[in-house]
């Protein structure tokens, strides 16, 4: 009986308790709600004027420099390398002999077919009198002058043979770095080296469908690459036919000469290209800027309260975004403490930036 009765008197404490903590947080609420209370305090936020001012739509955009022509020193033919005649890393004219196979046998078969040649153009011609003189078949005549082409016809094939065991330069460039020595067995498939045209160098990079119509062939960009401080200069001369459906953008190649020998293939780019001329514009910071369903939006001062405004824009930056329609000299841009904005949200501007 005890028991139960300490059981009733533990339960009624804990019910006064709960009662006393519902009242106390409904007081405090009704507190917090009257007017003037910590909910109705103005929002503190940074304001930049707006003034017109002159802007030069400039895109910066990565890309990579490549050969002017570049190519892997491959055989036609496989045997044993006789004769390696390029020094790594030397540069050689268009047609040098670079590297040349055993070819022993070759020509030896066609020693053997030029003796033949001689046989076969001396019979020939005696037919040939034979013939005018009627003592001597069409047919047999044929025969010969067929004989005399057959053997014409595996000469040259021999001496095409024996041109497949010799590699050439193909172009005037740099040659890299040879992977084999003389005396190695070559393959169709051995790498022999590496030939650069690096007399001028082509830049690849794309440009966002955004910007795509802005840029055009003939267009002159400046570029400047890791490591170093110079600005290059290079003129666009060729772009993709279509837009990737990737990427959304279309990739594009210019032409820069190298002539002072400073640039390689497989740098990295910095490219600076103008995309129009120079326009009065708003610049605003990309922050500021709302992006919406149904387009984008920026929150201005009026009076003592924050109002959105639908803004169009167009050129971007790293930091900053233009506005061609919606805002006017002197608006009061709000730039800092956008999370808490919406139109009628009280503010109190802490400072300006001009």
């Amino acid at each position: 009986m005890k028991r139960f009765k300490n059981i009733f008197i533990l339960l009624a404490i804990i019910t006064l308790l709960l009662v006393l903590k519902f009242f106390c947080g409904t007081k405090k609420m009704e507190q917090g709600a009257k007017p003037g209370g910590p909910s109705k305090m103005p929002v503190k936020v940074s304001v930049q004027v707006l003034k017109g001012e002159l802007v030069s739509p400039v895109y910066h955009v990565s890309g990579s420099l490549l050969a002017n022509e570049q190519v892997q020193l491959n055989c036609e033919a496989q045997g044993l390398v006789k004769n390696m005649l390029f020094k790594e890393g030397a540069r050689v004219a268009k047609g040098a002999l670079l590297m040349k196979i055993n070819d022993a046998d070759l020509q030896a078969q066609l020693k053997k077919a030029l003796a033949n040649k001689k046989l076969k153009e001396d019979n020939a011609k005696r037919n040939e009198v034979l013939l005018k003189k009627e003592a001597m078949a069409q047919a047999d005549y044929d025969f010969s002058v067929n004989e005399l082409n057959a053997i014409n016809a595996d000469i040259d094939y021999l001496k095409e043979m024996i041109r497949k065991t010799e590699i050439r330069a193909p172009f005037n460039g740099n040659i890299g770095l040879r992977n084999i020595s003389e005396g190695a067995y070559v393959t169709l498939n051995t790498n022999i080296a590496t030939l650069q045209d690096v007399s001028k160098l082509k830049i690849d990079f794309s440009v966002p469908e955004k910007y795509a119509l802005k840029v055009n062939i003939g267009d002159e960009i400046s570029f400047t690459v890791s490591g170093s401080d110079e600005v290059y200069t290079a003129k666009i001369y060729a772009r993709d036919a279509a837009i990737s459906s990737d990427t959304r953008s279309v990739k594009m190649r210019a032409l820069c000469n190298n002539n002072s020998g400073n640039l390689m293939p497989g740098l990295f780019a910095t490219i600076t290209m103008n995309l129009g001329s120079d326009r009065n514009s708003y610049m605003i910071p990309t922050q500021a800027l709302v992006p919406i369903l149904k387009g984008q939006k920026v929150y201005v001062v009026q009076g003592d309260s924050a109002i959105e405004k639908m803004v169009k824009t167009g050129f971007r930056s790293e930091t900053q975004i233009e506005i061609t329609d919606g805002l006017n000299a002197g608006d009061s841009l709000i730039v800092e403490g956008i999370m808490y904005m919406k139109t009628g949200v009280r503010v109190k501007v802490g400072k300006s930036k001009l």
